[in-house]
């Protein structure tokens, strides 16, 4: 295993209905929360669930469900929330004050109600029966998956027993289901080209309406606080700010509060410890406009080349006195492309080709971006337009040898399935001596030659 920045992932499968006297047949939302925790997540997915049940405080519109992978060498000293320690994987029904064991029935018949059993969450298959297992048991009118773990960038939810990790495009090969919201409370699982992976289209496998993430690395989104906001009719509110009626919540207003939370959090974090929040964004994604920012930032990379604009692109990482354009990793492989192009926009070091391009994109990705926010250490940030990123290594093409997961083609790394990414292959034709869009543009620059029949480098 060579990725262990703290992940919390959070996937939620959401939707919206009419509000009913009765939820006898099915409740308007199902919570699926997917507890990748066979790692050094195990005592914190505890804490976290722990405060996100009492804030929910067993609203009737709303079932929480639990699939917890464990591993026995990071149990938490506190085995309140659960009554026991375990060494394997559970399924919950969760409630305020008590948790309810399930067995899988015949989507994961290994879970029974009298034996532990081991299950590999690195495995999309176990994800993928999760889903199903909900669906046909616990049936609602809409869904939310919750995705607690480990992630990169590169691929997520590590589990220490197998040894391995779970690809993202493999993932969304092999898990064949349509969501109405995922929230990943993963680090570094912000990227444009993870939202094309899962973006809805005919013939998907996995993908999601509403999507929220966080492009850098840091604690969880104060999902308690945005869940303290979820009231049916009846059920007094946590306090007095304005709540959401599940049974007419829709996904984008469910993305847009836990965003809104996770700003309000932070702020009130900082204002305890103004180091807490500078580094920390978030945003929310309207998953149905993906495609439009993959063709406008493909557009910007065949005008940057034909203009010959290579050495003023890779100078905006580096800016000048006021700082370089926002990056969410220490090595700045993640680039805000919405700062990216408001720089080029700006910039008379680009003709003007290239400049309009760039406002194009900018337009699409203010589409796409639902609502975000970003900490102090991104003066530039905007809300509502940054927050999501895109792969730009630095200029150097000997560290691109490092990017070979950021490749067109599937692969495998000492057992972790990476690359396959969509994003770097559609609309590219192979060895035509041309560059059609993003990819082809890096490889060109830090490569030599667009082979986007090879994996990268």
């Amino acid at each position: 295993m060579v990725r262990r920045a703290l992940v919390l992932v959070v996937a939620f499968v959401i939707g919206f209905g009419l509000a009913r006297a009765s939820f006898a047949d099915d409740r308007p939302w199902t919570f699926l929360v997917y507890g990748a925790a066979d790692n050094n997540a195990d005592g914190p997915i505890l804490e976290f669930l722990d405060a996100l049940r009492v804030a929910l405080d067993d609203d009737p519109g709303v079932e929480l469900l639990l699939l917890l992978d464990r591993h026995p060498g990071y149990f938490s000293d506190d085995n309140a929330f659960l009554g026991e320690d375990f060494d394997g994987t559970r399924l919950y029904r969760v409630h305020k004050t008590s948790v309810e064991r399930l067995s899988g029935e015949g989507e994961l018949p290994t879970i029974t109600l009298d034996a532990d059993v081991e299950l590999d969450t690195s495995d999309p298959d176990t994800l993928a029966q999760f889903i199903a297992w909900a669906k046909v048991h616990h049936p609602a009118q809409h869904y939310g998956l919750m995705i607690y773990g480990h992630a990169d960038g590169q691929a997520m939810c590590p589990d220490e027993t197998s040894r391995t990790e779970m690809g993202i495009a493999e993932m969304a090969a092999r898990v064949d289901e349509s969501l109405d919201f995922v929230g990943l409370e993963l680090c570094n699982m912000a990227g444009v080209e993870i939202a094309y992976e899962w973006r809805p289209r005919a013939g998907a496998g996995f993908s999601t309406d509403v999507l929220v993430a966080i492009p850098n690395a840091g604690p969880p989104l104060d999902w308690d606080r945005a869940f303290a906001r979820l009231r049916s009719p009846g059920h007094a509110a946590a306090d007095d700010r304005p709540t959401f009626d599940p049974a007419t919540l829709t996904p984008r207003q469910l993305g847009e509060l836990v965003v809104e939370e996770g700003r309000l959090g932070r702020q009130a974090a900082a204002a305890r410890d103004p180091d807490y929040a500078l580094r920390e964004s978030a945003a929310c994604f309207d998953m149905t406009q993906v495609e439009a920012v993959k063709r406008a930032l493909d557009g910007l990379a065949i005008e940057l080349v034909n203009a010959n604009a290579r050495d003023a692109f890779f100078a905006l990482r580096k800016g000048d006195a006021n700082g370089g354009v926002v990056k969410y990793t220490d090595e700045g492989a993640y680039v805000d492309p919405f700062d990216l192009c408001a720089r080029i926009e700006a910039s008379d070091a680009f003709p003007r080709s290239v400049r309009d391009r760039a406002g194009t994109a900018m337009r699409a990705l203010d589409a796409f971006v639902l609502e975000s926010f970003g900490g102090t250490a991104y003066p530039t940030f905007r809300r509502g337009g940054c927050g999501a990123f895109v792969v730009m290594p630095a200029d150097d093409r000997a560290a691109w040898k490092d990017y070979r997961w950021y490749s067109p083609v599937a692969h495998e790394n000492r057992g972790v399935p990476l690359g396959g990414f969509k994003f770097l292959a559609d609309g590219m034709t192979p060895a035509d001596g041309t560059v059609d869009g993003w990819f082809e543009m890096l490889d060109l620059w830090l490569d030599g030659e667009a082979d986007v029949n090879g994996v990268s480098p």
